[in-house]
């Protein structure tokens, strides 16, 4: 009778059981949800169950309806919840903790013409990206499971008071993207790689950043060669002289680029031996006073930057190695300061005609002065004045290349003829005449 009361209570028991909890709506949360293009977004995704695999993929147009789309495959937590910062993708486009990975994978879509790029055209408008949340994994280009949550990303690439100016100014084309404000800012020039004609969205952020930046195009563009062949370097000089000259720029001191310096190092400059400063963004474009902290340095890069003149490099006084390549140095009044110690200077790709100067640098054994602007045996024959010069790099400038391109003359014999203590020219050892006869006795 007991085991009969007992069957006919369980039902009972069944009833009066609370129901399990509803399931929460599955959502997407993406912040910002309007911003910078080149802030970092959260995505967190709620409501899933316990380890449930879902595709999160983003899908993205351009301005002339050409569709992008990047998925990934995610397995929620033991909440239900993701989140991109710290979860791993386990597929899709890409794999691992990426919280951007949907936006840098973005590619056309299947039905688009492949290997294009998303590039935004106008800075005006916001790139919005739809973000979508689907069930299951999908492949890559397969028809993905059904949509659970969705949501909308606005990307910027301008912000309030940033000012866009268009130029025409002398041969220099493109637009200049100053910051809110008097100024002046650091300086930048943006070329975007090949794709030709005029590409603002990064110069437009760089002037959210503080940057007076200006949008550099170089073909294909107005009254630019149509195609990438063959450039004129003096139009890229003109846009560095427009913007070294603008108000609204300024150049990076030599005093901030030894701050930053020692920021990354964890050294004071001061006592280094080794100093690097080349290719500073904006240039460098003074030697200033700064330089003169220096005073432990054996070897100083200045290379890439903007520098018109040498100059402040008398404390430096045991400077053995100087590096003043791709700058715009024209003359090389300023070395005497180091005459009694430089042993090397690389000074190529600069605009250095004359070597009126050299004869002071008596210590000096290996000059790297490719891509200058020497075209004479007047000026050539001044480096046999050191008495200590064997390595000599000497390509790129007209001299040489005149005798280069004539087969009538042999560069190397006609070089080490006038100054015949070199071991070694344009990385080729030289062997001399009377050695060859010595061996052969």
């Amino acid at each position: 009778m007991w085991r009969a009361v007992a069957a006919a209570s369980a039902p009972a028991r069944a009833l009066c059981r609370a129901p399990p909890p509803p399931r929460r709506a599955v959502s997407v949360a993406v912040s910002p949800a309007a911003g910078l293009a080149d802030e970092r977004l959260e995505t967190r995704v709620a409501g899933l169950g316990p380890g449930q695999p879902v595709t999160l993929r983003a899908v993205a147009a351009d301005e002339r309806g050409c569709l992008f789309q990047s998925c990934a495959h995610y397995r929620a937590d033991s909440r239900g919840e993701l989140h991109l910062g710290t979860d791993a993708s386990h597929g899709g486009d890409y794999t691992g903790v990426e919280p951007m990975g949907l936006f840098w994978s973005l590619a056309p879509a299947g039905m688009e013409r492949p290997y294009q790029r998303l590039v935004p055209r106008s800075t005006g408008t916001p790139m919005k990206v739809e973000m979508l949340v689907h069930q299951g994994h999908s492949l890559p280009g397969a028809i993905p499971g059904t949509v659970v949550a969705k949501a909308e990303v606005e990307r910027w690439f301008t912000a309030p008071g940033v000012r866009r100016i268009r130029l025409k100014e002398g041969g220099v084309r493109g637009s200049l993207f100053l910051p809110p404000g008097d100024g002046p800012f650091p300086g930048v020039i943006d070329m975007y790689g090949d794709e030709g004609g005029l590409i603002e969205f990064r110069s437009s952020l760089l002037a959210t950043r503080g940057f007076a930046a200006l949008s550099l195009p170089y073909f294909d563009f107005e009254d630019l060669p149509k195609v990438m062949k063959e450039f004129k370097l003096e139009y890229f000089e003109e846009a560095a002289r427009f913007l070294q000259r603008h108000p609204k720029a300024k150049a990076t001191t030599i005093k901030e680029a030894l701050a930053k310096w020692e920021e990354k190092n964890g050294q004071k400059a001061s006592e280094a031996k080794e100093v690097k400063l080349y290719g500073q963004i904006p240039p460098v474009e003074r030697m200033d006073e700064s330089l003169s902290t220096l005073v432990n340095c054996e070897k100083l890069s200045l290379s890439t930057n903007c520098i018109e003149r040498i100059a402040n490099l008398n404390s430096l006084k045991n400077l053995r190695i100087l590096s003043l390549g791709r700058n715009n140095i024209k003359t090389l009044n300023g070395l005497e300061a180091v005459a009694d110690t430089l042993e090397e200077l690389w000074i190529s790709y600069n605009f250095i005609e004359k070597l009126r100067g050299i004869r002071v640098m008596k210590k000096l054994k290996v000059l790297y002065m490719s891509n200058n602007l020497v075209k004479d045996w007047a000026e050539f024959v001044r480096l046999a004045e050191l008495p200590l010069l064997e390595d000599l790099v000497f390509v790129g400038n007209p001299l040489q290349e005149k005798y280069a391109s004539d087969q009538k003359n042999n560069w190397i014999e006609e070089a080490t003829k006038r100054v015949p203590k070199l071991k070694k020219l344009d990385g080729i050892l030289v062997i001399k005449q009377e050695e060859d006869e010595e061996g052969a006795n």
